[in-house]
């Protein structure tokens, strides 16, 4: 981050309305608010659950926090905190108008208590969602929202649908800045607010260049797999993993398909049980780069859909960063670097592709693709939020 840019946004207090548990798989919600940190004093605020989920399987890493014991307010880096919402919140809060009635209250004075506790006057709202719109009546110097998907695009049901729109909608016209991943999402958001600015998603890109370090071993889980591997790293979801694909790749029975990455919900099942593919598991983040080198080409084997019409995937730039070859479908993001990234409509085409990148030869493809990563890392993802920040209303 430029220290002219970072300068300016110094010493302020920013609380965060984060979409998920700090411990969590890091995303662009932990990536950015660790980068505003320490030179800004950053208030890291979980969702919250219904008090039931404390006794019942729920999010897996809110109840190992509970197991754990892990305190409810902690500093888990210089001048960043993060908070666990602790009060008696009700069950289907999206569903039932009455819970969301009373965890609309009780949201607000808990927001309120614990701004109080931490001595924060009128800091920064930095929202990546928000539970209840309650907690924009707080009194914030500014407020931005960060919106990093088309949230509505994930909820099926239509209750909850509804709900989620009014939120984003609520949160794009009030914000006085709003940040989106992708330019499909700043056609659909301009009209709420002449303020939407695209920055793209990122990589920690000296971290998944370790991918291209011959000192990087592969992991033995990998490593037993024959070659060539063809490879997905991340999250499965129904909504945008592309099962029938994998398995079309599969079906070149010269290839081995490896899967390092975790399942939501019951998306296990959907992945077909042949001898060439091989589930590894869920993966941590410092553990990538060594999975990624064992592979010979990285598979980003999305459905084109509504919800992936908006997204800017993750693993974009962290598998350009290392070196790999990648194909992928032909969602808009990937269309933005078609010169670095073999695109496929089909499953023929993608099998063709994959053949095509298996016959690569020498560094230099390898070489141009690390290099377009470098101009996408996290510090200049928040350093080009903090520009757009100072030429709208400076850093105070």
């Amino acid at each position: 981050m430029s220290a002219s840019v970072s300068g300016l946004l110094q010493g302020q207090d920013i609380v965060c309305l984060a979409t998920q548990e700090w411990d969590a798989h890091w995303t662009p919600v932990q990536q950015v608010m660790a980068r505003l940190a320490p030179a800004n004093r950053v208030l890291y605020v979980e969702p919250f659950h219904a008090a039931i989920s404390r006794l019942r399987n729920g999010n897996q890493v809110f109840q190992q926090q509970i197991r754990q014991g892990v305190p409810q307010l902690r500093e888990v880096r210089p001048n960043l905190f993060v908070y666990r919402p602790g009060y008696p919140y009700l069950p289907l809060n999206m569903k039932l108008a009455a819970s969301h009635s009373i965890n609309s209250k009780l949201y607000s004075r808990e927001l309120r208590s614990l701004l109080k506790k931490m001595s924060m006057d009128r800091p920064w709202l930095w929202a990546f969602f928000a539970q209840s719109l309650t907690a924009l009546d707080i009194p914030f110097r500014h407020v931005i929202y960060d919106c990093v998907d088309d949230w509505p695009s994930f909820f099926m049901h239509s209750v909850e649908r509804r709900y989620i729109t009014q939120i984003d909608e609520e949160l794009t016209r009030r914000a006085d800045v709003v940040f989106v991943g992708s330019q499909p999402l700043y056609e659909k958001k301009k009209e709420h607010n002449a303020r939407v600015y695209v920055v793209n998603h990122a990589a920690d890109v000296p971290h998944f260049m370790k991918a291209a370090d011959p000192a990087t071993e592969v992991p033995a889980d990998l490593a037993v797999v024959p070659e060539p591997r063809i490879g997905f790293v991340g999250m499965i979801d129904e909504l945008r993993f592309d099962a029938d694909l994998i398995a079309a790749v599969a079906r070149n029975k010269h290839w081995n398909v490896v899967i390092a990455g975790g399942f939501i919900g019951g998306t296990r099942e959907l992945i077909p049980d042949l001898p060439n593919i091989h589930v590894l598991g869920m993966k941590k983040v410092d553990q990538l780069p060594a999975y990624l080198k064992g592979m010979n080409v990285c598979l980003m084997p999305y459905r084109v859909n509504e919800t992936t019409k908006y997204i800017f995937p993750l693993k974009l730039f962290e598998y350009l960063a290392s070196g790999k070859p990648v194909v992928a479908t032909p969602i808009p993001a990937v269309k933005t670097v078609s010169d670095y990234v073999r695109i496929a409509a089909t499953p023929a085409e993608t099998v063709e592709a994959i053949g095509e990148a298996l016959a690569e030869t020498g560094t230099a493809a390898s070489e141009r693709r690390i290099k377009l990563a470098k101009g996408h890392s996290w510090e200049s993802h928040v350093d080009q939020k903090l520009r757009h920040i100072v030429r709208t209303f400076g850093g105070g």
